[in-house]
Parts: C-alpha cells; sequence; structure tokens
C-alpha cells in the first residue's frame, strides 16, 4: 500500500480545506452505537435520528480523532400491545434511554487505491435504562446502567470535488448486560453486521451540505431465547448551512423500516412483529477552536411518527467530536 501524498491532506483551496476539517468531526458519530426500538425487546440497533450526521460521507484525512456522543430517548406502547421481551411477552412497554458512547476513528496515513482513504472505528457504549410493563395484571419496572454492545468495523472513503463517498462495515458484538426474562437489558443478546453506504456534497462557497447515509442491519439468532431479530433498513437525510464559519443548522429526516419478519416462537405468535419509524426535526451545529482543527457539537431532536411494533416517542442527540 502506498503513503498518501502531502502529509495527507485533501486536495483543493485552503477554504475548502477548512470546510471540510469543519464538517469531517462531525461525521463521527456514523459508527455509533445506538440502543433503538424494533425486533426483539422493540430493541435493535438504530433509532431514528441516530445517523442523521452532516458530512456523513467525509473520510478525513490521516490522524486520530474523537466523539463523544449523548443520546436521550423515551418512548411508549399502547397497553393492549403485546411485545417480545427477552424471551417473555410484555404490554404496555414505556421506556427511557440515556446513553454515552465514545468512538474513536484511526485514519491511517496510507491509500489502498488513487484517492481513497481506510479508517478504522471503535464505539463504546454506556447505558442506562429505566423500562416500566404489565405482566399480565402487574406493572413491573427495573432500570439499570451498565456497558452496552460494543461495535467496531472499517471505513473506505474517496471523493470528487464536492462529492464524497464512504463505504462502512458496523459490527455490534454482544458485551452489554443481558438476563433471559429481564425487562432492562442493556445488551441485545447477539451479533449484528451493518453495512452502510454515505454520500455528501459539500457546497463550500454556499456553504451547503446535502448528506446521506443509508445502511442495514443483518443480525444472528439469539440462541438463549431461539429468536431471530428480522434486517433493518434504515436512511437518514440532512441539510444544513453555514450561516457563520461558527454556526450552522439544517433539517433532517429519518427512515427505519424493518424488512424481514422476525422469527422464533414468540414472533409468530404475534405475526413476525415487523417494525418501522419516521422522525424528521431540527438540527443546529458549532465549531470551537481552531478553524484547521476544530471541535464540532450538534445537536439534533427527533420526535418520531408514523410507528408500527416499537415505542413511539423523542429522542435527541448531543455530539462533540474532533482530532487529537
Amino acid at each position: 500500500m502506498a503513503r498518501r501524498a502531502g502529509h495527507g491532506e485533501r486536495p483543493g483551496s485552503g477554504g475548502a480545506a477548512k470546510a471540510i476539517a469543519a464538517a469531517m468531526v462531525a461525521a463521527l458519530t456514523v459508527a455509533g452505537s445506538g440502543h433503538a426500538n424494533a425486533t426483539e425487546a422493540v430493541a435493535g440497533r438504530y433509532i431514528p435520528g441516530a445517523f442523521a450526521i452532516p458530512g456523513a460521507g467525509i473520510v478525513p484525512p490521516p490522524g486520530l480523532y474523537w466523539n463523544a456522543a449523548t443520546s436521550f430517548y423515551h418512548g411508549t406502547l399502547g397497553a393492549d400491545v403485546q411485545v417480545p421481551v427477552a424471551g417473555e411477552i410484555r404490554a404496555g412497554l414505556e421506556a427511557t434511554i440515556l446513553a454515552e458512547t465514545f468512538t474513536g476513528l484511526w485514519v491511517p496515513n496510507v491509500e489502498i487505491a488513487p484517492g481513497t482513504s481506510l479508517a478504522l472505528t471503535l464505539s463504546v457504549p454506556v447505558q442506562y435504562l429505566d423500562a416500566e410493563a404489565s405482566v399480565g395484571r402487574f406493572d413491573v419496572e427495573a432500570d439499570q446502567v451498565a456497558l452496552g454492545d460494543i461495535a467496531f468495523g472499517p471505513r473506505l472513503g474517496w471523493h470528487s470535488g464536492p462529492h464524497f463517498f464512504s463505504l462502512g462495515l458496523n459490527v455490534f458484538a454482544p458485551t452489554g448486560k443481558w438476563e433471559e426474562g429481564a425487562l432492562d437489558n442493556i445488551g441485545l443478546n447477539y451479533w449484528s453486521f451493518s453495512p452502510t453506504v454515505a454520500y455528501t456534497y459539500l457546497d463550500v462557497p454556499h456553504g451547503l451540505d446535502l448528506s446521506l447515509n443509508a445502511g442495514i442491519d443483518i443480525n444472528t439468532k439469539d440462541r438463549d431465547t431461539d429468536y431471530y431479530s428480522g434486517a433493518l433498513a434504515h436512511l437518514d437525510a440532512v441539510a444544513m448551512k453555514t450561516f457563520t464559519e461558527r454556526f450552522s443548522a439544517g433539517i433532517f429526516g429519518s427512515v427505519l423500516y424493518q424488512v424481514e419478519s422476525d422469527e422464533g416462537g414468540i414472533a409468530d405468535r404475534l405475526g413476525g412483529f415487523k417494525g418501522r419509524s419516521y422522525s424528521v426535526g431540527p438540527m443546529v451545529k458549532f465549531d470551537f477552536g481552531p478553524k484547521e482543527k476544530p471541535i464540532a457539537v450538534s445537536l439534533s431532536w427527533a420526535p418520531e411518527f408514523g410507528v408500527e411494533n416499537r415505542t413511539e416517542g423523542n429522542a435527541v442527540y448531543l455530539s462533540v467530536a474532533g482530532k487529537f
């Protein structure tokens, strides 16, 4: 593999390089681990809005980058809706999730083909979960704080002018705490493999960032419950406008659609339990520090609608990212 020329800097004007630097640090949560609400336990790897990231298609120049992402989600299900939870059937589920995910991204100073960039990511989440549901005539509530399911994987990026593309694979390991029959499981007790494709159009003169991020989460079977959570497709689209050198604002839209039915004894009784959800919300971003090495802070709100077979609620995301 050949070393990249020019100390890894991307071609283009100085203004473009600064704009790319500002956009790239906001994109690090693409590989972050989320805790969502579809499939078994009404939970999967994705919440609408989780991967709605400006600069999603950009793989940055060589270096080591960091991200600390805080996510809050609260959602409910109707009292008459039955859901599978760790091998049991529950009803009237209500859940509150607070997660802090720490992500590192390493871009080595190599290229495997002309114009390409390789990146490796590792995300470690710590989560708080409070859940309440009905068991027969009784209400049960449980909560805990624990390590979540760790995610890692490669990303490959390339660009042409204002167009940036990346391909990635997020691998989620079942490292989070899980217990059969428990209502407050932090982990999901199965592996997931999520291939992703992202694109960013970065119009520097007009301060415009248009980004798309699509993926599909493919899960292994939970061998303890003999439950298979069907594959989930998700798409996030972002339109951001830079108003000053330090402030950007925009809007995003997200779609979650389960393309496979769940399988297993409980899933068969519930008709396959396929989930879906949509979200549209606002996003703001602030850049601090030197322009060539900024710290990006982004805040977004994702209210859900059109929900089926999952809790319906609101998610809030706060992301802080930079370069070592």
